[in-house]
């Protein structure tokens, strides 16, 4: 590995906890390859649909694929300190340009509400930008935890499918709120090849 491969890697390990134990089926992203807005949005540990929206210079949409309570996976549960089967809130959502069909991030959420204020999930329903939306109008002290990133597949629920140009980048934090966490969210970046670099892809 050169040296630019090396410096790609430390800053990966350095911003993300467990970059080393990421989930076995997913690619190791070159930072390096990466547009640098794309990059940015990887890397940004504030409002990812505020970033997106001032890097495109349009309206920003959320859509609610589905919501509802769920059980904790272990994999989940061990990142929210939390107990394996604990009732959470799961949120499922695509995020896209105004007047494009096509979602650019898929997401996915575990919500613990007891550890959130108890009007957290009613301004979740009625916020147009999303959690981080939420976040800001409860006022609620917070920061993300960046754990992963890599190269997977679009997500099953998500009923897309990427074409032969394109992949998907996932990247998983939690954010923590009076030194517990209470939310895991994986974000999948819908990307492909361009001109020697990865870029925010179906921009087109």
């Amino acid at each position: 590995m050169g040296s630019a491969g090396t410096v790609d890697r430390s800053l990966a390990l350095r911003h993300f906890a467990l970059q080393s134990d990421k989930p076995g089926h997913l690619a190791d992203v070159d930072l390096g390859s990466l547009e640098p807005t794309l990059r940015s949005l990887l890397l940004t540990d504030g409002t990812v649909t505020r970033a997106l929206e001032a890097q495109a210079l349009a309206p920003v949409t959320v859509a609610v694929a589905a919501q509802g309570s769920a059980p904790l996976p272990d994999t989940v549960a061990s990142q929210l300190d939390a107990r394996s089967g604990e009732s959470s809130v799961r949120r499922l959502v695509e995020i896209g340009l105004a007047g494009s069909p096509t979602p650019l991030i898929w997401a996915e959420s575990h919500i613990l509400p007891e550890r959130l204020p108890d009007d957290f999930l009613r301004v979740l329903d009625s916020a147009p930008e999303g959690i981080g939306e939420s976040l800001q109008q409860v006022r609620l002290e917070s920061c993300r935890d960046l754990l992963w990133l890599g190269f997977d597949t679009v997500p099953a629920w998500s009923g897309a499918t990427a074409g032969p140009s394109a992949s998907v980048i996932t990247r998983c934090y939690r954010v923590i709120a009076g030194g517990r966490p209470c939310l895991l969210i994986a974000e999948s970046f819908a990307v492909e090849r361009y001109a020697g670099a990865y870029r925010l892809g179906w921009l087109g």
